[in-house]
């Protein structure tokens, strides 16, 4: 790595945002001013980069109430494409892909009887084979978990997705 390229991407993990300065007296003997081109990462891009990394080995990362998924890791393989969806129980989340950039996170207990890792999805809900009860992805009536409820909506988390990595607020 250039020095200049380490200076910059350090000064913006720092939240300096100028470092020209700094830079000038960076070049190396003999490199003639103006023949070295450096690369300025955004914070987004580093950031980016970092969740790439934490997430590279599950697919997954916490911080806080804060889920980051790598969509393009082999265990959430299956979001590659449109209508499919992923049950995360070791989350204890449903996560379906509504179109390119739309995706759905979703409490996986049933409200029923709190089960998780039973669920089948289509015509816009998920049903639960263990009883055969059918929950909507809507945002109108929240059936909770284990409330022994048999209709209404599963519980939603706000998402955001950054290229390839998808953000879910568990304090939504």
């Amino acid at each position: 790595m250039k020095r200049s390229d380490f200076l910059n991407r350090f000064l913006v993990l720092i939240g300096v945002s100028s470092s020209n300065i700094l830079l000038d007296s960076c070049s190396v003997e003999g490199e003639e001013e103006g023949n070295e081109e450096v690369e300025f990462l955004s914070e987004e891009d580093i950031l980016y980069q970092e969740l790439k990394d934490k997430t590279s080995e599950t697919g997954n990362f916490l911080e806080g109430k804060l889920f980051y998924v790598d969509i393009t890791n082999d265990n959430y393989s299956s979001l590659s494409e449109v209508g499919n969806f992923v049950n995360d129980t070791d989350n204890y989340i449903l996560i379906l892909r509504k179109t390119e950039e739309d995706f759905k996170v979703l409490s996986n207990c049933c409200p029923h009887l709190g089960t998780s890792n039973r669920w089948s999805y289509s015509n816009g809900n998920f049903r639960c084979a263990n009883h055969g009860n059918s929950y909507g992805t809507g945002s109108g009536f929240v059936a909770n978990c284990s409330s022994n409820s048999t209709s209404g909506n599963l519980k939603q988390y706000d998402t955001s997705l950054n290229k390839d990595i998808l953000t879910v607020d568990f304090d939504s």
